[in-house]
């Protein structure tokens, strides 16, 4: 059996693949979505929406599609490895401030397409 993409995608994508169809849908400026967060500063921002979690859910299907993705904690933690490296992180609860997070890590990343490392926690409007 072969191995199956996030999304049901065709072949092994890179995170830079994704930016355009995850920032047609959020704020993206400089490499980085949303916005800064008010005590952490840069690599730490906020999206704020009605329903965050599901805001988080749909961020992160967006930006790791095509990725090998693994699942954690009774599905409360998503992980997907892309094609260039970059490791993507789904929390349903950070442990900060307990709002749902994607983690964005580029540390490996071969691809990136100008995006930059974030921990993006989506807050309640």
């Amino acid at each position: 059996m072969g191995t199956t993409y996030k999304g049901n995608a065709a072949y092994y994508r890179s995170v830079g693949q994704n930016i355009i169809p995850t920032a047609s849908k959020y704020p993206y400026r400089n490499g980085r979505f949303g916005e800064n967060s008010p005590s952490t500063g840069n690599e730490t921002r906020n999206i704020a929406s009605a329903d965050s979690l599901g805001t988080a859910k749909d961020f992160y299907d967006r930006i790791a599609y095509g990725g090998v993705e693994k699942i954690y904690a009774n599905g409360d933690r998503r992980i997907t490895q892309m094609a260039d490296g970059t490791i993507i992180t789904w929390r349903r609860v950070s442990t900060s401030d307990s709002s749902p997070v994607v983690e964005i890590n580029i540390t490996s990343s071969s691809h990136t397409g100008g995006i930059k490392k974030q921990k993006i926690h989506f807050v309640e409007e």
